[in-house]
């Protein structure tokens, strides 16, 4: 995509004028004047103040750990479950990983395609939207919702020793919801919606 950020667009056309003038002292009005240690502390603090002064983020990145926080303990359950349970040897275990990925897979292409969908009606009115428009309920809702229920299948079915492409099929739908939720959460500070 074509560069539009202010400050890069500013010192390339800066660089390009020393070039051509020999004159090394041409500075970019834009350009950061602060030492390396001051530009290091800022891009640490500011973030920061961010995660802890704006709620919404506080809280999106709260519910975004505890996901993933989930994520991790259900992955770490794989390989003593279908070991255990399922009677699968090493190198069948480490298959049991693939539902994950395939579910985050379909679940970036189905809510990203949903998130697309919702930008491209907007514009169809004459409308253009802003990136929080990828934040509606209309995703973020039904990603929410299919977590718990992958949850619940792969839980209930390890326990009662279902077949297990069941508890497989839980995985994939859990890790769909996670992206779904990932891309309504991340898509609208995403450079590229700007």
């Amino acid at each position: 995509m074509r560069e539009t950020f202010a400050p890069v667009l500013l010192e390339r056309k800066t660089a390009r004028l020393r070039k051509e003038t020999g004159n090394q002292e041409l500075r970019s009005k834009l350009a950061d004047k602060r030492s390396i240690k001051n530009q290091f502390k800022f891009a640490i603090i500011r973030p920061l103040k961010l995660l802890f002064a704006v709620p919404i983020i506080t809280f999106a990145s709260l519910y975004v750990a505890i996901e993933y926080g989930i994520l991790y303990l259900l992955i770490t359950t794989f390989s003593f479950v279908f070991k255990e349970q399922y009677g699968f040897n090493q190198g069948t275990v480490g298959l049991t990983f693939l539902p994950s990925g395939i579910g985050m897979m379909i679940g970036v292409v189905l809510f990203g395609q949903l998130s697309d969908s919702m930008v491209k009606r907007y514009q169809a009115q004459g409308v253009v939207p802003k990136p929080e428009v990828r934040l509606s309920p209309i995703l973020t809702i039904p990603s929410g919702l299919v977590l718990p229920v992958g949850l619940l299948l792969y839980g209930w079915t390890t326990q009662n020793s279902v077949h297990w492409i069941v508890p497989m099929i839980g995985v994939v739908i859990f890790c769909a919801g996670l992206m779904g939720v990932m891309v309504s959460k991340l898509a609208p500070i995403s450079p590229y919606t700007h």
